[in-house]
C-alpha cells in the first residue's frame, strides 16, 4: 500500500508538472495570438491615418491644373512686357501641400509662387516692382476680375474641379544684389545656396515697402538634398500604389510627375502641419502663438537627415518627435548644461537665453525670431508636440477603438477623420468627449 500510495503521489505530481506545462503553452498561444492581433491592429491604424493624410494631399488632377495656370502667368506677363519666371516656393514646391482651412475638409488649396522679374533689386523699388505687376495684372481681361491685392502678394483665385479650387499667391520678387550675396555666402553653412538669393518687398507702413531677402529656391534645393534618399527608398512602392489609386488619369507608372512622389519625410511634415493646424485652432489664442509651417519643414527635415531612409512614416514621425522632446529640456535647463546632458542640437538651440532655428538657405534669417519676444510660442509649441506624440503614437497601442477614433478627431478634427473612415472605430452607444486641448492639464500640459 505504502509504494502503491507513494506511486500515486508521484502520479499526481507529473500530472501537476503537466498541467502546468499545457499552461504556459496556452497562455503562450494566446499572448502570441493577442500580438498578432495588436500588430495587424497598429498597421490599420497607420494605414488609416495615412490614408487621412493623403486625402489632404493635393490631387494629381489639381497639380496638373495648379501647374498650367501659374506657367500661363508666366507667359502672359512675358507676352507683355514684363520679363519674368514664375516658379513655386513653400509647400508645393517641396511637396507638403495639406488643405488649409481645418472646419472644412473640402476647403481650397493655397498655392505660393514666386513672380521674379528680370534684373537685380537695385533696377528697382519695391513699391514699382509691386505696381508694375499689379499693374499688367489688373489690366488683363483674364486676370484684372480675378485679382485680389494684399500687402504680402496677389492673389487669383480659381474656379473649383469635382467641389475643390485653389488660389495662387503671386509674391514679387527681384534678384537679390551682388553685394548682399557676398555677405551672406561668408556667413552661410550653404554657400552655393545664396545664388539663388532673392529680394521680396515687405510692408513697413501702409503702401511703404522695403526690401526683404529670400531664398525659396536655395530652400527646395537644400530639402531636395535631403529628401532624395527617402524618395528612393519607397519610390517604387508609392508608385505602384499611387498609379493604381489614379489609372484614370495615368497609363503607366512612368506617367506620374517625379513632384507627386512623396516620401516618409514628406509624409511627417504633412501630418505635423495638419496636426498643428487642428491644434492651433483649438486654441483661444492660436493665431498669435502658430508657429510658421517653415519651422516644421525645417526641423523635420534637419532630424531626418541623421536617419536611415528605409523606415516608416510612423517611426520617422517618432524619432522626431523624440529629439524635438529632447530640445523641449533647453526651456528649464542653462544652455551649456543641455550641452553636458543632450549634446548640442544646432537645428533648434536656446544659447545666451535666445532660440535660434536656422534657416539654411539664408543665413540672416532665424525663423525663432518671434519666440524670443513672445515666450508662449516656445511653450505652446512644445505642448503641442507632445499631444502629437499621444494622438498619433500612443493611440496606435490602446486597446478601445472609440478611444483611438477620439484621438484621430483630436489631431486631424471630426470631420475630415469622417469625410475618409466614415463610422470606421465608432462606438455610439459610447462616444468619448474629445479633449479641450486649451483647458486639459496632461499630456497637453507645461512640461
Amino acid at each position: 500500500r505504502k509504494e502503491s500510495s507513494a506511486a500515486s503521489d508521484v502520479y499526481k505530481r507529473q500530472m501537476l508538472f503537466y498541467m502546468y506545462d499545457i499552461a504556459l503553452v496556452l497562455m503562450e498561444c494566446y499572448q502570441i495570438r493577442k500580438r498578432g492581433r495588436f500588430i495587424m491592429n497598429t498597421f490599420e491604424r497607420q494605414k488609416d491615418i495615412l490614408s487621412i493624410i493623403e486625402k489632404l494631399d493635393i490631387s494629381p488632377t489639381l497639380f496638373k491644373n495648379a501647374t498650367e495656370k501659374y506657367k500661363a502667368l508666366a507667359k502672359y506677363l512675358n507676352d507683355n512686357g514684363l520679363e519674368a519666371d514664375m516658379y513655386p516656393q513653400g509647400s508645393f514646391a517641396i511637396g507638403t501641400v495639406v488643405r488649409p482651412n481645418v472646419k472644412n475638409p473640402d476647403a481650397n488649396y493655397d498655392l505660393d509662387f514666386i513672380c521674379q522679374v528680370r534684373g537685380t533689386r537695385d533696377d528697382y523699388s519695391p513699391s514699382k516692382l509691386r505696381e508694375l505687376i499689379e499693374e499688367k495684372l489688373s489690366s488683363s481681361d483674364l486676370y484684372g476680375g480675378k485679382l485680389e491685392t494684399y500687402p504680402e502678394c496677389f492673389t487669383i483665385e480659381y474656379a473649383a474641379i469635382n467641389g475643390v479650387g485653389f488660389s495662387i499667391d503671386i509674391v514679387p520678387a527681384a534678384e537679390e544684389n551682388a553685394e548682399n550675396k557676398k555677405r551672406l555666402r561668408e556667413k552661410c553653412n550653404y554657400p552655393e545656396l545664396i545664388e539663388d538669393s532673392i529680394s521680396i518687398p515687405k510692408q513697413n507702413s501702409e503702401k511703404n515697402y522695403c526690401w526683404l531677402t529670400n531664398n525659396p529656391k536655395g530652400f527646395r534645393t537644400w530639402f531636395d538634398s535631403i529628401n532624395a534618399p527617402f524618395i528612393e527608398a519607397s519610390k517604387n512602392d508609392f508608385r505602384n500604389r499611387f498609379f493604381q489609386n489614379n489609372r484614370t488619369i495615368f497609363a503607366s507608372v512612368e506617367e506620374i510627375p517625379n513632384d507627386l512622389y512623396r516620401s516618409a519625410l514628406q509624409r511627417v511634415i504633412q501630418i505635423l502641419k495638419y496636426h498643428m493646424n487642428v491644434y492651433y485652432f483649438n486654441l483661444t489664442n492660436g493665431d498669435d502663438v502658430k508657429p510658421i509651417s517653415a519651422i516644421i519643414n525645417v526641423l523635420a527635415a534637419r532630424i531626418a537627415s541623421g536617419y536611415d531612409p528605409y523606415v516608416t512614416v510612423f517611426d520617422l514621425l517618432e524619432y522626431v518627435l523624440g529629439e524635438l522632446s529632447i530640445c523641449a529640456q533647453q526651456q528649464d535647463l542653462e544652455y551649456k548644461n543641455f550641452i553636458q546632458n543632450y549634446g548640442e542640437r544646432k537645428y533648434l538651440s536656446r544659447a545666451d537665453g535666445k532660440w535660434n532655428i536656422p534657416n539654411p538657405a539664408n543665413p540672416e534669417d532665424n525663423l525663432a525670431d518671434r519666440w524670443n519676444k513672445d515666450a508662449k510660442i516656445p511653450y505652446y509649441f512644445f505642448r503641442w508636440l507632445k499631444a502629437v506624440r499621444k494622438d498619433l503614437i500612443d493611440s496606435l497601442n490602446v486597446e478601445d477603438e472609440q478611444v483611438f477614433r477620439t484621438a484621430l478627431e483630436n489631431g486631424f478634427g471630426e470631420k475630415t477623420v469622417s469625410s475618409v473612415l466614415g463610422k470606421k472605430y465608432c462606438n455610439d452607444n459610447k462616444k468619448p468627449k474629445p479633449i479641450a486641448v486649451e483647458r486639459v492639464a496632461k499630456p497637453y500640459g507645461s512640461l
